[in-house]
């Protein structure tokens, strides 16, 4: 036991010696301006990097739900960062399908429906979305709709056009939601 003790004792003397002169070169090193502006920078680098690594991982959207009336009303909610534009819209669209939190408001789609693809590319975004939502009544598939617009032009300012299908067909054309295939509704500017 003694013996370790005293190769303990050994070794923080050698590590100890070792410190001091490192403190000693690297005080000398950033005695010259241009190290001491490139180890500040370099921290600066790595606190920043750290910081972005892990960081949040939530960030804040405003979902929007029609109410009791059929008016949309907005909800903020607390979403995964979504890396990309596609990413980001098929969060805001999956989070939209899971239903408001506040009782007063009414889900955009019934339960079940999801979302099946989401592509975004040069400012237009193609959402599509299980066949189970044109199984809605038309007033409560135009609110549906409706929400899911706002909800996701508030989440991607640069969006420019929004085509959003239902099962691969575009609603209010022949088929979903039409009468006599003669409403169409564009979503878009």
């Amino acid at each position: 036991m003694k013996q370790f003790l005293e190769s303990l004792r050994r070794f923080a003397l050698a590590a100890g010696r070792a410190l001091a002169v490192a403190c000693k070169v690297t005080l000398k090193w950033l005695s010259v301006p241009v190290n001491s502006c490139l180890a500040v920078l370099g921290l600066v680098f790595v606190v920043s990097f750290v910081s972005w690594a892990f960081g949040a991982a939530f960030e804040e959207a405003v979902l929007f739900f029609p109410d009791q009336k059929g008016h949309l009303r907005g909800e903020l909610r607390e979403v995964p960062h979504g890396r990309g534009s596609e990413s980001r819209a098929e969060l805001i669209a999956s989070e939209l399908l899971l239903g408001p939190k506040n009782a007063v408001l009414v889900p955009a789609f019934a339960s079940g429906v999801r979302v099946e693809s989401a592509i975004y590319r040069k400012g237009h975004l193609f959402i599509d979305v299980s066949p189970d939502a044109a199984l809605a009544p038309k007033t409560s598939l135009k609110n549906g709709l409706e929400a899911m617009e706002h909800s996701l032009r508030a989440a991607l300012p640069g969006l420019q056009r929004l085509s959003l299908t239902i099962g691969g067909k575009e609603p209010y054309s022949v088929g979903i939601g039409a009468e006599g295939g003669k409403e169409i509704k564009k979503i878009g500017k």
